[in-house]
């Protein structure tokens, strides 16, 4: 052994060596990427404050990304806003013009109705506007186009909305109405109901042909509670009366509407009728027929006919034609043409045929059917069937409401079927239920009550009696359920049935068709209005029926998007609602206004030039639509607030507060980039002196350790 140091100095040295090695790659590191160290235990005591500095810049930028897209989208809808003003504009111009000249002229009727085609399919396409497959104005449904005016020609607009019969809807309510009704949904579930056979259709509410008529639909409940007058509505699904027709009215109850007809009244061998019509020739000039030409008219409803006493009188009017009657006692009044012998001319009609007031015109149909002395037919197989007094043919709806896994307790069958059973199954006409329990072999004639068990509301009666009572004069006189022999009330039979619903009774001597004045508070008995009944208990088996039919009345709106408000967060603070949709009452305005002088084709009753007071209306609309205030009287009532003048104030706020936010946020990401800086990065001239410094203490230590390491003691001997 001559070496003088030892494997401890040797350690001691290596350790140090390895540790300025260390130190210089980590100064090379520094230098090289700037940054004080690669990860936060580096700057452990700045680590918190600089991780929530980064997210805070992280948020406020994606603030500024989000809101620059969303200003992209508030400066498309801007210029949008401002070609549907333009293009309202415009028409209003246009419109301005027509007014103050001749308006019984054919091609300047013609040409007002051309523009007025051209701006609705111009505002379609500009309403419809997407951006990435989003569209701008169908509220929360971005991915369906929010308006279709289902135009294809301007003759087939005026086909559909002729301007008299039809009129386009003239508020914003029956505007923008747009339902399907199809079945009673108040009245689901019902004993004795059947809710899908819930309408009738009357074409004249008093059934006197020989007075003025008005056509009405009348629901089983207030199905129609949130109609608006003025809706263009589709029925379907109808025997007779499936068309397009506009609401007049709404009954206070809901349950009946009333749609705009045209029919004539019965009159027969009228003397002194005059009739006028625009000369073919000429139709600024007025031609007329009197008495003289036409000797007696007859005017016919189920027809739609007008006859002259005078052969070929009428066959100067031309078909398609409007022409006027006057000097009559009950048809006085503007029709249309369609067609025409000469001697009898037939008139463009609007009515509904009677259907789903008889049993014979509802095809035996019923919203409602109570069966009284019924029979309980009990079978070994479980099954429990209620049946007319012939034991045989089943009573549908008694069971309607009950669900698999109710109980019911029965009683008054005097064997042991009075137990208390589990339904296992319901028979889709409701008249028989499956149960659980062991079933003896019955036919109860007597009455049996079942009874709901287990919080299930339900208790049906069989052999029941009809009480009828004459109370004396007026609407006094009422019907009564009643068990039978034993003569209690029988309640709830009558819950669902409605004040001023008509109703018929099928047997016995008071046999007929009633309407309901009163119902009881237990729902077992019926007072009626403008009858006369002869006391009578009825036990044979008698129906109280309403006769209704199955259909189909819808509304559809120009809009189908929703009316739902989106939001944008600007900032943690602040968010911007986006509730501007093609239903919006700045657009609805200008769509209304302009398609009402589109509508009623030129020499029709409904014809521009025919109601001249519709510019001045459709003015007054688009005047609503542009500007924030507006002179005169609103002609459709009071106006939904909203402008397009409003709007573009609107958007114009919301984009510099966008603006505004954003540079706010730019400001705070760059500050906040400045502290990021400071916390992460070096300061470079401190760190390369520290790297030279360390870089020559690794070299000194190399020499130093090599020098130790060619010590030996025979240098010294």
């Amino acid at each position: 052994m001559s070496r003088i140091s030892t494997q401890a100095a040797n350690s001691v040295l290596l350790s140090r060596i390895f540790q300025t090695q260390q130190n210089v790659y980590e100064r090379q590191i520094q230098v090289t990427s700037e940054r004080k160290s690669q990860s936060y235990d580096g700057i452990a005591q700045d680590s918190r404050r600089l991780i929530n500095i980064e997210n805070t810049r992280s948020t406020l930028e994606r603030f500024v990304s989000n809101n620059e897209q969303v200003d992209v989208r508030l400066e498309i809808t801007e210029k949008v806003v401002e070609q549907f003003r333009i293009t309202v504009s415009d028409f209003r111009k246009e419109l301005n013009t027509y007014s103050t000249g001749e308006k019984l002229d054919e091609e300047r009727v013609n040409y007002i109705q051309t523009r007025a085609y051209e701006s609705l399919k111009n505002i379609q396409s500009l309403l419809n506007t997407d951006i990435d497959g989003r569209f701008l104005f169908s509220g929360s449904k971005t991915d369906t186009e929010p308006v279709d005016f289902g135009i294809t020609t301007i003759e087939a607009f005026q086909e559909k909305y002729d301007g008299t019969r039809i009129k386009y809807p003239e508020t914003s309510s029956a505007h923008l109405e747009s339902f399907t009704i199809n079945s009673d949904t108040n009245n689901l579930n019902k004993p004795f109901i059947t809710p899908t056979n819930f309408l009738k259709f009357r074409q004249d509410s008093d059934g006197d042909t020989t007075t003025a008529g008005t056509s009405t639909i009348e629901a089983s409940s207030a199905m129609f509670a949130n109609v608006s007058a003025g809706t263009y509505i589709t029925v379907a699904s109808t025997t007779n009366n499936n068309g397009t027709y506009t609401v007049d009215s709404v009954s206070s109850d809901g349950r009946t509407i009333t749609v705009r007809t045209e029919m004539l009244t019965d009159e027969s061998n009228s003397p002194d009728v005059v009739i006028t019509f625009p000369d073919p020739e000429d139709p600024k000039r007025t031609l007329s027929l009197s008495d003289a030409n036409l000797g007696d008219m007859t005017f016919s409803r189920s027809g739609s006919t007008l006859t002259a006493s005078t052969a070929n009188s009428l066959s100067s009017i031309p078909v398609g034609s409007k022409f006027t009657v006057s000097n009559t006692a009950k048809n006085n009044g503007t029709y249309t043409v369609s067609a025409n012998t000469g001697t009898v001319i037939t008139i463009e009609s609007k009515k509904l045929t009677d259907e789903g007031t008889t049993s014979t015109n509802s095809a035996a149909a019923t919203f409602f059917d109570y069966v009284s002395d019924t029979h309980v037919k009990f079978n070994t197989n479980g099954t429990i069937q209620v049946v007319k007094n012939d034991s045989s043919t089943a009573v549908p709806g008694v069971f309607n409401g009950l669900a698999v896994g109710n109980k019911l307790a029965i009683t008054g069958t005097g064997t042991g079927n009075d137990q208390t059973v589990t339904i296992n199954a319901i028979s889709d006409d409701g008249s028989t239920i499956t149960v659980s329990e062991t079933v003896t072999s019955q036919t109860d004639t007597d009455g049996v009550t079942f009874t709901g068990a287990n919080s299930v509301n339900f208790t049906y009666s069989s052999h029941t009696k009809l009480v009828f009572t004459d109370n004396g004069t007026g609407d006094v006189d009422t019907i009564q359920v009643q068990t039978n022999p034993g003569g209690a009330a029988v309640a709830d039979v009558f819950d669902n049935l409605s004040v001023g619903q008509s109703f018929t009774v099928t047997a016995g001597t008071n046999a007929g068709t009633y309407t309901i004045g009163a119902k009881s508070a237990d729902g077992s008995t019926l007072t009626l209005t403008g009858a006369t009944l002869t006391n009578e208990t009825n036990v044979s088996g008698a129906e109280i029926e309403v006769y209704s039919v199955a259909g189909n009345v819808s509304a559809t709106s120009y809009f189908k998007g929703d009316q739902r408000t989106l939001n944008h967060r600007v900032d943690d603070d602040r968010t911007l609602d986006f509730d501007i949709f093609a239903a919006h009452p700045a657009f609805e305005k200008g769509i209304r206004g302009i398609s009402i002088i589109l509508q009623g084709k030129f020499g029709t009753e409904g014809g521009l030039d025919q109601n001249q007071d519709r510019s001045g209306q459709a003015e007054y609309l688009l005047e609503a639509s542009l500007e924030r205030t507006v002179a005169g009287t609103a002609p459709f009532g009071a106006e939904t607030v909203g402008s397009l003048e409003q709007m573009q104030i609107d958007l114009g706020f919301d984009r510099v507060l966008i603006n505004d936010t954003n540079k706010l946020h730019k400001d705070l990401i760059g500050f906040f980039k400045t502290e990021i800086i400071d916390l992460e990065n070096i300061d470079m001239t401190e760190t390369l002196t520290n790297l030279l410094d360390e870089q020559r203490a690794l070299e000194a230590s190399f020499q130093i350790f090599a020098r130790v390491r060619e010590l030996s003691l025979t240098n010294f001997i």
